[in-house]
Parts: C-alpha cells; sequence; structure tokens
C-alpha cells in the first residue's frame, strides 16, 4: 500500500471513530426515541465505513460480504423503528 494511501485511511478512520463517539452520545442523551432511532442508523454506517477502510488496508474483499449483510440488517432495524414509532406497532 502506498504511504499516502495509508495516511488517507488513518484519516478516514479517525473521522469514523470521532463520528461513532458522537452517534454513541446522541443515542445515549437523545430527548427522542425518533434521536436514537436515527442515531443508531448512523452508528451502523459508521460501521460499515469502518470495514470497508480496514479491507483496503489489507487489500482484501473478504468482508464485503459482511458489508452487505449489516447494511441490509441496518436498513431493516431503521425502517421497522420507524414504523413503530409512527404507529405505535410494527405489523
Amino acid at each position: 500500500m502506498s504511504p499516502f494511501l495509508s495516511l488517507i485511511s488513518k484519516v478516514c478512520l479517525t473521522a469514523l471513530l470521532a463520528t461513532g463517539t458522537a452517534c454513541l452520545y446522541r443515542m445515549a442523551l437523545g430527548p427522542k426515541a425518533a434521536d436514537r432511532a436515527l442515531a443508531f442508523d448512523a452508528l451502523a454506517n459508521v460501521f460499515i465505513g469502518i470495514i470497508c477502510v480496514f479491507c483496503i488496508q489489507w487489500e482484501s474483499a473478504l468482508y464485503f460480504d459482511a458489508v452487505w449483510i449489516l447494511t441490509l440488517v441496518g436498513f431493516l432495524g431503521t425502517a421497522s423503528i420507524a414504523r413503530y414509532l409512527e404507529r405505535g406497532r410494527v405489523f
């Protein structure tokens, strides 16, 4: 891996860590359930980004299947939470 790409991946991981910390803060202290749901969705996307950056660093496509699964689970979780907050029930 080139030194430039290594530096950029470290900067990206640092930014993702800061974003994840902010999401955890919002999940813990969010005044409404909708704020917590949005923070959960953002945190799921942060985890997906971290996995993608690690795949680039390790020059491996092994974990991209996990990215697809986490994306699907995150979307379904957010959609079900939004439906529950809107209607009071999931189904």
